[in-house]
């Protein structure tokens, strides 16, 4: 029992923080159609990741997508941070093109 949970942590913390290029949601669960917007929440875990190695992250939510000025859209993610008993939130901000390339990230911290 314990080498299963273990197992699946590390399965997990192998999704959460390594490439990009893993299985979508469809090669696991083929029935399940993957939200539009999980191309970015993995980008955005996996910069996060990279942004803040010492913390853990413990919590995700889909913010939303907004029109940029320019037309391009922006995906929003806020990301919870665990570093031993100190917490903090990351709003992160992907902006995109209509045809889905790749413009730029921000991360903003806060408290709530």
């Amino acid at each position: 029992m314990k080498m299963s949970i273990r197992l699946c942590s590390v399965l997990l913390s192998a999704f959460l923080f390594s490439s990009l290029a893993l299985p979508t949601v469809h090669a696991v669960y083929p029935d399940v159609q993957e939200p539009a917007y999980a191309k970015w929440g993995r980008l955005a875990v996996f910069e996060t990741g990279k942004r803040y190695p010492d913390y853990q992250i413990v919590d995700y939510l889909y913010m939303g997508r907004n029109l940029a000025q320019n037309e391009d859209i922006v995906e929003k993610f806020k990301l919870w941070l665990k570093k031993d008993s100190f917490e903090k939130g990351v709003i992160v901000s992907i902006t995109r093109t209509p045809s889905g390339v790749f413009r730029n990230i921000s991360f903003q911290e806060t408290d709530r």
